[in-house]
């Protein structure tokens, strides 16, 4: 694999995605396990600039064979024959819970003519006894630059890109979609901004420690994403921190999490939200917070883990007391490709902070 963030290669990365490179590309959504399909790979926003020309999809894996997205391409060829011209995302799964996986399809990143301009199309493509059945096209149901991500529970999830042909852009809402097979056509089922997006994970995590589902609370405890690629996720990789194990550090970032999802937010800087609760009168102790920083710094937006380079779409600080002392404790997240990834742990000391 090549390694992410060359200059040089950006620049090729900038160029082929305004039409200067002609390139297709086609990938399978991240559903059961991120497996990629045809000539690519999963989506996320995971990029490799070298093998990626503007968008969010690494394209570094072997073609798998998948007869349903095969049957895919050739019902969008015949709709319109230049749909593979530019950036082709796939994603399957049971959109109309017939019990049948359907294919949701978004290509383009750029028209040619005398004014550029970013042209993406979405089409649902729903399973029935003769094949494949081609929808009215669903990207009016879509704002921002539209990335697909995966058909869970017969929901279609998406994301809000803030650009689509720059070499990382920055994730800025996501979505959930049904199917309204009277109307034909995708129906919203919620719109959450990054820090609603940030509060739904926490409490998710919160959850999870509560009922000990260890799987689930691990994934969160790791530097980043699995691999998209399956042969790179069996090679070893960093055991996840297990900074919950001790039963009151669980506690606490359990009870501060439940203390404030409800809490409303407040500006703490130009680009950083703040929801906290204040000690107790008299109290030495800290007070409960969960800081968002939704533009960190230049330096940190990035960052790199097996071999693929993610946007840092939000920085995350949880912080609660420790009682009867000044200080406590505090574990931060990345906000990548909408999950939270751990980045450090540990306590603090107001006294020495101020």
């Amino acid at each position: 694999m090549l390694p992410a963030a060359r200059i040089g290669l950006l620049v090729a990365a900038l160029l082929s995605a305004a039409g200067c490179v002609d390139k297709g590309k086609s990938g399978e959504g991240e559903g059961a396990g991120k497996q990629p399909a045809t000539a690519a790979t999963a989506t996320g926003n995971a990029t490799d600039p070298a093998l990626n020309w503007g968008g969010t999809t690494p394209h570094d894996t072997p073609p798998i064979a998948n007869p349903l997205l095969a049957q895919a391409e050739a019902v969008m060829r015949k709709a319109d024959p230049g749909f593979d011209r530019f950036d082709v995302n796939y994603t399957t799964g049971d959109l109309d819970r017939d019990g049948r996986d359907d294919v949701v399809i978004e290509y383009g990143v750029g028209d040619e003519g005398a004014m550029r301009h970013v042209a993406k199309s979405i089409y649902v493509l729903l399973a029935r006894d003769g094949g494949l059945q081609l929808q009215p096209e669903v990207t009016d149901a879509f704002s921002g630059c539209p990335v697909v991500r995966e058909i869970v529970g017969g929901q279609l999830l998406a994301d809000a890109l803030e650009a689509c042909i720059v070499p990382f852009p920055k994730t800025i809402g996501y979505y959930a979609f049904e199917w309204d097979a009277q109307r034909k056509r995708l129906r919203q089922v919620y719109e959450q901004d990054t820090e609603q997006r940030v509060v739904m994970r926490l409490q998710q995590l919160r959850e999870a420690l509560l009922a000990q589902r260890k799987d689930e609370i691990d994934l969160h405890l790791r530097a980043g994403p699995l691999p998209v690629a399956p042969a790179e996720r069996d090679k070893p990789r960093a055991a996840p921190e297990q900074v919950f194990a001790d039963a009151a550090l669980r506690r606490g970032f359990s009870d501060t999490v439940g203390m404030l999802s409800h809490v409303e937010f407040k500006d703490d800087g130009e680009h950083q939200r703040k929801a906290s609760l204040p000690a107790p009168a008299n109290a030495q102790s800290a007070e409960r917070a969960l800081y968002i920083d939704l533009q960190p710094r230049a330096d940190d937006s990035l960052f790199e883990s097996d071999g693929y380079t993610y946007v840092l779409d939000a920085s995350v600080l949880v912080r609660w007391p420790d009682p009867g002392k000044t200080g406590g404790h505090q574990v931060r997240f990345n906000l990548i490709d909408g999950d939270l990834y751990l980045s450090e742990h540990g306590a603090f000391d107001m006294d020495e902070e101020g």
